[in-house]
């Protein structure tokens, strides 16, 4: 079973998901400066927890630091890869690239955003959409500039929601988004469970 963190930090960052040319749509759907957020995030039934974000935006690189987990996710959109790095063993799981990373894939044909007005979450500014397609349905609230303040959404029945509760927008050191020279790299098989990685059940 996926890790519901993980699903619901996937279902949510829909802001990384590139656009279908569809119209109506968001001017940015990606950040287009480097920034920091701290979410707010639900999943399921359990206690809301909170979620660290980074982006750089030079690389299109997005590192997530999702609680439970026995590393940090950096999310690679140029190349559509996936890892999970761990510090304390050195060692570095390359995980699919479908399963529960929609923010790297393309969206869905048939995929709807709809406008839904505007919010103002950690005290800026945000456009609502309303995201439908085929695997379910989701709500972004997106900055004129494409980062993400609020966002809820299903993902292989697999429901979660975030809200920003900070936003720094001040230059990322590349270094924290990439892994450390001597890991192990280890590749996860498409179709293995995820439960096989400690803190991923």
């Amino acid at each position: 079973m996926k890790h519901p963190t993980i699903a619901a930090a996937a279902a949510a960052l829909l802001v990384a998901l590139p656009a279908v040319g569809q119209q109506p749509a968001p001017a940015q759907l990606r950040p287009q400066r480097d920034v920091a957020v701290t979410y707010r995030m639900t999943a399921g039934n359990r206690p809301p927890q909170t979620v660290a974000a980074s982006w750089l935006a030079a690389a299109q690189r997005l590192r997530i630091e999702p609680p439970g987990l026995p590393g940090w996710l950096l999310l690679d959109l140029p190349s559509s890869q996936a890892q999970m790095v761990m510090d304390s063993t050195r060692m570095v799981v390359r995980l699919p690239g479908k399963g529960p990373w929609p923010m790297l894939d393309s969206l869905p044909a048939g995929t709807r955003m709809t406008p839904a007005g505007s919010a103002t979450v950690a005290g800026l500014r945000c456009d609502n959409w309303q995201v439908v397609n085929r695997e379910g349905t989701g709500q972004v609230c997106l900055t004129a500039d494409g980062v993400m303040l609020r966002g809820s959404g299903t993902h292989d029945g697999q429901q979660g929601s975030l809200e920003a509760t900070s936003v720094a927008y001040v230059a990322q050191d590349p270094a924290r988004f990439q892994v450390p020279p001597g890991y192990q790299a280890v590749s996860l098989p498409q179709g293995l469970p995820s439960g096989l990685i400690p803190g991923m059940r």
